[in-house]
């Protein structure tokens, strides 16, 4: 059968073919591309399937198999472009190879196979991803091992606030990062179900064995209901908002990279993810870094672009879903891509460490410790140690004396003015100096020196189980597409 004889097989119930503009406004084929391969694993794994229950005999499947490896192997771009989808354009190139391919639709959808098709995919870029985010979790780790020694600023509302470590700081990014791969890691449990079985929604007559189809697959088990099957498209929502969750966490890192390369002047971006300015030669942009920034906005769209399609779709299947798709596919690629090169970045960025310590207790940042110091010596409350500190700012004292803090305690009463007296020159010492500021934190979770090691070393364990469990997941998908070739080679004996 010619492969125009197969299209107008698909089309059999219209008497008249598509109008052009039409077909071009509905077609998918452009961004079916994504998905290719994987309509070609589901293709092979429900004709198996039909085999195995006796719908087909053994040359049909074996015709129908040798077929869609030819296709495969041919690729994408030796399909024709005038079909409204890939999987249609599959069908009629496969019938035009052999007659048989005629019944590889037997017992099945375009709307069960393109829901496999799109969980497979999913299934693949949240693995990919996780990877990705695992490289950059190491090396966050690598990086805070390496500035252990490091104190510098820390900021709230973008002021300088208080001193912390460098190595606390980068603990922050792992830490936020390491949220990302549990929801990315959390998103695969939902997503690895297999649809495929489920036929247009209502099932079908002929009976299959979505199980073996499940398993062949790599999925881990099937979405049951078979209206629920075809006509949810939750999981491709899910699978954006780890992206858009990723990309926000990537921006928030992007940005401050972009601040502290400018007038804070707290690092040197590496010249190989920088660019110069086409006027300005003394310039040296942020561009990679200001470009994922941007970048995040339009995974967000695609969130809340999926979001409000779906919000009113009837059940079941409605074309409307294939609008989701691209959103998908760019938020997928995107997250992937900004989180490699965030790694880049980090990788070769130069933190200037005298820069960072010089700046440590710039804004009076010991500020805090010295009220503290105020509490713990003179056992008086918070809030008047806070009232004599905050006249000190006022005064612009941001090295104080023991004699600026008795007349700053005069503004309160003598009573704690005279308290105040009992301060020692050691005791200010031990809070004005940012590096002895920062060991005075004894609590979990703080930049004290001791603390930030224990953390780093906790993670690195934690980083390790995370790795291996990803190469599990790894190794379980590739045994399942070992069978699944292993199927086909007993059928065609290639």
């Amino acid at each position: 059968m010619t492969e125009e004889n197969a299209k107008s097989v698909v089309r059999s119930r219209l008497a008249k073919p598509m109008d052009r503009l039409a077909l071009r406004f509905s077609s998918s084929m452009k961004d079916d591309k994504n998905i290719f391969y994987y309509d070609i694993l589901v293709d092979i794994a429900h004709t198996l399937c039909l085999h195995r229950m006796g719908h087909i005999d053994d040359g049909e499947a074996k015709e129908i198999l040798l077929g869609l490896l030819r296709i495969r192997d041919e690729g994408f771009d030796g399909l024709s472009d005038e079909y409204e989808d890939v999987h249609e354009a599959i069908e009629a190139k496969l019938t035009s190879i052999t007659d048989s391919g005629m019944k590889m639709h037997t017992g099945r959808s375009r709307n069960d196979e393109v829901a496999t098709c799109l969980r497979l995919l999913a299934r693949d870029k949240l693995l990919s991803l996780m990877s990705s985010v695992l490289e950059l979790r190491a090396i966050l780790l690598s990086l805070a091992e390496k500035h252990i020694d490091v104190v510098c600023p820390g900021f709230t509302h973008l002021q300088y606030a208080q001193p912390t470590r460098l190595s606390h700081h980068l603990l922050a990014y792992h830490d936020m990062i390491e949220r990302e791969f549990q929801r990315a890691k959390d998103a695969f449990r939902r997503v690895n179900l297999s649809p495929l079985g489920s036929a247009a929604f209502a099932s079908t007559s002929f009976e299959l064995d979505r199980i073996f189809v499940a398993e062949v697959l790599g999925f881990d088990g099937i979405v049951e209901n078979s209206m629920d099957a075809v006509s949810s498209r939750d999981f491709a929502l899910e699978s954006i908002f780890v992206c858009s969750s990723l990309m926000q966490s990537l921006s928030r890192i992007a940005e401050e990279l972009i601040l502290w390369s400018s007038e804070f002047g707290f690092v040197e971006l590496p010249d190989d993810l920088a660019s110069s300015s086409s006027i300005m030669p003394q310039k040296k942009n942020p561009d990679i870094a200001e470009l994922i920034r941007a970048r995040a906005g339009r995974v967000f769209g695609n969130l809340s672009s999926a979001m409000m399609i779906y919000k009113a779709m009837p059940f079941s299947y409605n074309r409307d879903f294939q609008e989701i798709n691209p959103l998908l596919y760019f938020s997928m690629e995107s997250a992937e891509i900004c989180t490699i090169l965030i790694s880049r970045l980090l990788n070769g960025v130069k933190f200037k460490a005298d820069v960072l310590e010089e700046k440590a207790g710039k804004g009076f940042t010991t500020a805090t410790e010295i009220a503290d110091m105020l509490v713990q010596k003179l056992k008086i409350p918070f809030r008047i140690a806070h009232k004599i500190v905050g006249s000190l700012a006022m005064e612009q004292k941001f090295n104080p004396t023991k004699e600026d803090i008795v007349r700053a305690a005069m503004n309160v009463s003598r009573e704690v003015a005279e308290k105040a007296k009992q301060i020692d020159e050691k005791d200010l010492m031990e809070v004005k100096t940012p590096e002895r500021v920062v060991e005075r934190k004894k609590n979990t979770g703080s930049p004290r020196r001791e603390e930030v090691i224990r953390m780093i070393e906790s993670r690195k364990s934690l980083l390790e189980v995370d790795v291996e469990e990803v190469e599990n997941l790894v190794e379980r998908l590739s045994a399942s597409l070992e069978r699944l070739y292993s199927e086909i080679k007993k059928l065609t004996g290639e």
